[in-house]
């Protein structure tokens, strides 16, 4: 039987269906998985009564990775008494987030505030570190940890076995009534061999349904998850054509921005959705994400 989970959608830039949380109820309340930026607690609260809960009822906090967009609000929903499950080697940055916000602030910059908001720590006390293949039992809800590195390393795809996957980013983006999926293929981790492995480890889970950060549940796991395996792979193979001519960073972003529309056009992907699909997942990262990967794994 499937677990209800609601949708909430957290309106990022007045943009519908950019950035999801998850609300699951249990029998002693909800949980999350992922809490959004700092600039979305507004919509998130709302979200969360509007399916019949209270900012106290949230007993715990599931994040797939430490990236501002899916774990801002993390401490902000500590202080209300929630726990934050984390992987290994995000735990640190979420009891003291200060490097993570002075190198978002070097790429942002002035836009800081405006995209992401407050950035809180999370209490020790509030921290739940999760190992690979750890289950987490909330009442009659029982959370899966699976470790899934290839877009950060410290990526963790959190699912209800035989039911459901949430997959953070690595399953890449999608937006409702659509097929079309796209990598978020940013700095500095990006590991395109390690995202492989890591997609054909959820392939073999066999899920019914699955949920991007971005954007929403789809029925379709196991087409999902295929065609993200299949981006994987034409990204490697479209590097090892252009990368050869040593392109500049400059030079590779828009060749990456020419590929990626081109491949969404012929997914029938309108010009709006394309706007969404942009505001989720920015593309000019992933000319630097591209770069630093090939000349640090393949070069």
């Amino acid at each position: 039987m499937s677990r209800k989970v609601y949708t909430i959608d957290l309106n990022f830039l007045n943009r519908k269906e950019a950035i999801a949380a998850y609300l699951i109820p249990h029998s002693e309340g909800a949980v999350l998985v992922e809490s959004g930026p700092g600039s979305t607690t507004s919509a998130l609260e709302a979200g969360i009564k509007e399916h019949g809960f209270n900012l106290d009822d949230i007993t715990h906090v599931f994040l797939s990775h430490i990236h501002l967009d899916h774990a801002g609000a993390s401490g902000w929903l500590a202080e209300h008494g929630a726990n934050v499950c984390v992987h290994p080697v995000g735990a640190w940055h979420m009891i003291n987030p200060e490097k993570l916000i002075a190198s978002a602030t070097r790429i942002y910059k002035d836009k800081m505030d405006l995209l992401w908001g407050d950035f809180l720590a999370v209490p020790e006390e509030n921290l739940i570190v999760a190992e690979d293949g750890q289950d987490i039992c909330i009442g009659d809800l029982t959370m899966t940890a699976v470790h899934t590195p290839g877009h950060a390393e410290h990526h963790i795809s959190w699912c209800i076995k035989e039911d459901i996957v949430f997959t953070g980013d690595i399953g890449g983006v999608r937006m409702p009534n659509y097929d079309y999926v796209r990598l978020p293929l940013v700095p500095p981790e990006l590991h395109l061999e390690k995202w492989h492995e890591s997609l054909e480890k959820l392939l073999a889970m066999n899920f019914k349904r699955i949920a991007p950060t971005h954007f929403s549940v789809f029925d379709d796991a196991e087409r999902h998850l295929k065609s993200a395996l299949s981006s994987v792979d034409e990204t490697s193979r479209w590097l090892e054509a252009v990368m050869p001519s040593e392109p500049t960073v400059d030079e590779l972003g828009k060749k990456v921005v020419i590929w990626m529309k081109e491949q969404a056009q012929a997914e029938g992907v309108s010009e709006e959705t394309l706007q969404v699909y942009e505001i989720a997942n920015p593309l000019h990262m992933a000319s630097v994400g591209l770069a630093r990967y090939w000349d640090k794994f393949r070069a």
